[in-house]
C-alpha cells in the first residue's frame, strides 16, 4: 500500500512538544535547590555559603561550613494557568477546520520538589559533600477533550540528580571545588491521536475512500485514539566552582554546571480507534504499533556569578547573574521502531539570563529576615515556538523568607515567592524543517493565550553535628 510522505503521516500522531511545563524557572529547569535561598530569590546563592545548599550552587562554598552538617528541604510549587482559545484549528493539510472542545483550559497544578545535602570537613584544607536534588521536574494535565489535545493531554518529568563534591581551601582568599552529577531522567507524555488525519495519511493515501465511508473525519473527539510514551535515561556530567574573599565582608562566587546529554529509552502505547485499527490490520499497514522508542535531549549548561557583601552586623546585600545555554535545545526527536516516522518537535530555544538582588537582615541572634527580587528570562523565542506543554514567558520573582536558629545545632528556614508572568501568546503549527523548507508536522495549530502565575512555599531543616 502506498503511504504519504513521512511528514504527512505524522499529522495524525501525537505531538511531543517538550518534557514538561514549568513556569517557575527558565525552560523546564528548577532553581528551587534550598529553602534558605528562596527568600532572597536566590540572589547571592553561589557566594553566601552559609548552609549545605552551597553543594548545588557553588561547591567551593562547602569549605566555609564548620563541622558536619545536613539539610532537608521541600518546596511546593503551585502554578495557576489558564488557556483561552484564539482560533485553534486543524492544519492546512487537514482542511483547516475547527476542532471540538471548550474555549478554555486550566492545566495548572502543584509539584513537590525535595532536596537533601550533607557536608563534612576532611581536614583544615579539604571538605566533601553530597547533594540529592531535582533540577528538572514538573507536570501538566489538560482535560482529554480540550482543543489542543493532539499536541498534549498529560506530561510529567522528573530528573533526580546525585552530586558528590569536594572542595579545597587554596588560601585565605580563594577556595575551589567541583563534583560529578549522576542524573536519572524519567518522562511520561500523553496526547490524543486525530484518527481522521491518521487514516487519511495511511489508508487514504492510495485513493481509498474507506476513511470517509467509515466516518473517520479529522478533529472529531469521538474518533480520537490515544498515545502514551514513557522513557528514562541516566547521564553523567560535572560542576565546578570558585569562591573569592577579597575583603572580610565580601564574597564573590563563580560556578559552572556542564550540560547533560540524555538518551531516553522507553515505550509507546497506542490506543487506536477500533474502526481505524481494523482498516490498518486489513491493509497490513504496520503503523501506530506499540513498541520501544528512543530519544535524545541535551539539558543546558549554566554559568553563574554571585556576590554577598556584609554592610554591617545587621545587613547583608546579595546579587546574582546566571546564564543558561538553552540554545543547545534545537529539537526533541522521538524515534519509533519499524517504519513509524519520527515524532519531531522544533524548539529553537535561546540562551537566557536570570538577574537577582536580595538582602539578609539579622533581626536578632536567632532570627534572620530575607527578601529578594529576580528577573528571569524565558528561552522560548516566539509564539510560534511556544507549546502547550511549556507555555512560559519572562517572569518576575517577588520573594520573602526567614531563618530561625532553634539552638546551636538545629535551624529552620522558610521562604515564599510569587512569580508574575505576562500574558503568553501561542501560535504553533508544529512546523519542522525538511530540506530547508518549513513543513507542518502536527494535526493542529494551537492558537491562543496563556495567563499564568506561580506561588512557591519552601521549608528547610538543618542540623549541625557536634
Amino acid at each position: 500500500m502506498k503511504l504519504l510522505p513521512k511528514h504527512l503521516v505524522t499529522l495524525g500522531a501525537f505531538g511531543i512538544s517538550v518534557l514538561a511545563s514549568s513556569a517557575h524557572a527558565g525552560g523546564f529547569a528548577l532553581i528551587e535547590q534550598g529553602a534558605s535561598g528562596l527568600g532572597n530569590a536566590y540572589a547571592g546563592a553561589g557566594a553566601v555559603a552559609r548552609d549545605t545548599s552551597t553543594v548545588w550552587f557553588n561547591p567551593a562554598g562547602i569549605t566555609e561550613l564548620q563541622g558536619r552538617e545536613l539539610s532537608l528541604a521541600a518546596h511546593v510549587i503551585s502554578a495557576d494557568t489558564k488557556f483561552t482559545d484564539r482560533g485553534t484549528a486543524l492544519n492546512q493539510a487537514a482542511g483547516a477546520g475547527p476542532i471540538s472542545g471548550p474555549d478554555t483550559a486550566e492545566p495548572g497544578g502543584e509539584t513537590l520538589v525535595p532536596n537533601f545535602y550533607y557536608v563534612a570537613p576532611i581536614n583544615d584544607k579539604f571538605s566533601y559533600g553530597l547533594g540529592i536534588s531535582v533540577p528538572f521536574g514538573s507536570s501538566t494535565e489538560y482535560d482529554p477533550d480540550w482543543k489542543g489535545r493532539y499536541t498534549t493531554v498529560k506530561s510529567s518529568v522528573s530528573a533526580i540528580d546525585i552530586n558528590p563534591v569536594i572542595a579545597y581551601r587554596v588560601s585565605d582568599k580563594v577556595r575551589i571545588g567541583g563534583g560529578i552529577s549522576i542524573q536519572t531522567l524519567s518522562a511520561e507524555l500523553e496526547s490524543a491521536v486525530d484518527t481522521g488525519i491518521s487514516c487519511a495519511g495511511t489508508i487514504g493515501a492510495s485513493g481509498s475512500s474507506a476513511c470517509l465511508t467509515a466516518g473517520l473525519l479529522p478533529g472529531v473527539l469521538a474518533n480520537d485514539g490515544y498515545a502514551a510514551i514513557d522513557g528514562s535515561s541516566t547521564a553523567v556530567s560535572f560542576n565546578l566552582g570558585a569562591l573569592f574573599l577579597p575583603q572580610p565582608e565580601t564574597r564573590i562566587g563563580v560556578a559552572y554546571r556542564h550540560e547533560m546529554s540524555h538518551e531516553l529509552d522507553g515505550n509507546v502505547d497506542f490506543t487506536n480507534n477500533e474502526t481505524f485499527q481494523a482498516l490498518l490490520t486489513g491493509g497490513s499497514v504496520p503503523l501506530f504499533l506499540d513498541g520501544p522508542i528512543k530519544g535524545e535531549i541535551d539539558l543546558p549548561s549554566q554559568l553563574s556569578f554571585s556576590i554577598a557583601h556584609q554592610m554591617n552586623d545587621k545587613l547583608e546585600l546579595l546579587g546574582d547573574a546566571t546564564w543558561t545555554g538553552w540554545s543547545s535545545f534545537k529539537e526533541l526527536r522521538i524515534n519509533f521502531e519499524g517504519i513509524q516516522p519520527d515524532s519531531v518537535s522544533r524548539q529553537d530555544w535561546e540562551d537566557v539570563w536570570r538577574i537577582s538582588a536580595g538582602l539578609n537582615y539579622q533581626l536578632n541572634e536567632k532570627v534572620t529576615l530575607r527578601a529578594g527580587l529576580a528577573l528571569d528570562q524565558e528561552p522560548i523565542p516566539s509564539p510560534q515556538r511556544r507549546t502547550a506543554r511549556i507555555p512560559g514567558n519572562d517572569r518576575t520573582w517577588f520573594a520573602i523568607g526567614a531563618g530561625y536558629a532553634i539552638n546551636k545545632n538545629a535551624s529552620l528556614d522558610f521562604g515564599f515567592t510569587h512569580l508574575s508572568l505576562d500574558e503568553s501568546a501561542v501560535d504553533n503549527d508544529n512546523s519542522i524543517l525538511v530540506d530547508g523548507v518549513e513543513v507542518t508536522n502536527g494535526a493542529s495549530t494551537i492558537r491562543g493565550t496563556f495567563d499564568s502565575s506561580v506561588n512557591i512555599i519552601s521549608a528547610q531543616f538543618s542540623w549541625k553535628f557536634n
